[in-house]
């Protein structure tokens, strides 16, 4: 991937602002957070401030698991009614797209040059964890989300299937290779020459 020249150019003079950026495609709701002190609007979505804690670093694995990805967010729930991850088990959230992007800028400016890099993931799984108690007895949440590379393209080797329709998606729209994956140590299968 080659980067655009005014980021080049940026790069080049050895001084660089930069901007996390994540997005979360939750079903009938786009939501973004960055790690800066204000809103901060980007490609038409307003991106919220203050929560995202880490970006979280990937997690490889051996064999047939799935490296990860874990992003933490702080002050759950909040009274926002806007912002969604306060309230993600609300949504259908699993294997919802997440897009996590850099962004390059001048520094000392609100000027943003292009794109420095950009990932796309699925939620996994959430946890919560509870915070120390606090002089009035109230805890606070902070929230951890799982991520996953998307389909088998971005998973490598693993073979790992999320589900029929990824299957699908990934091979050919009437692969039935998965459709007796949930009945196979119950019902017994023939495959290859039948003997006799």
């Amino acid at each position: 991937m080659s980067l655009d020249p005014a980021v080049q150019d940026q790069l080049d003079s050895g001084q660089i602002a930069r901007l996390d950026l994540i997005r979360f495609d939750l079903p009938g709701k786009s939501v973004g957070y960055h790690r800066g002190g204000r809103p901060y609007t980007y490609n038409g979505l307003t991106y919220l401030p203050n929560r995202w804690l880490q970006i979280g670093s990937m997690t490889s694995a051996l064999g047939v698991a799935v490296t990860t990805r874990t992003i933490v967010f702080s002050n759950v729930p909040v009274e926002n009614p806007d912002d969604a991850i306060a309230k993600i088990e609300l949504y259908d959230y699993q294997n919802v797209p997440v897009i996590i992007s850099h962004l390059a800028g001048e520094p000392g400016t609100n000027n943003v040059l292009g794109i420095l890099a950009s990932s796309i993931y699925e939620i996994d799984q959430v946890r919560y964890q509870k915070g120390a108690m606090g002089a009035n007895g109230e805890r606070s949440l902070t929230l951890e989300i799982d991520l996953q590379p998307p389909g088998r393209s971005a998973r490598g080797a693993t073979l790992v299937k999320v589900s029929p329709a990824e299957q699908n998606f990934d091979n050919d729209p009437t692969d039935t290779s998965l459709e007796y994956v949930a009945v196979n140590a119950s019902w017994p299968q023939e495959w290859g020459q039948r003997s006799g």
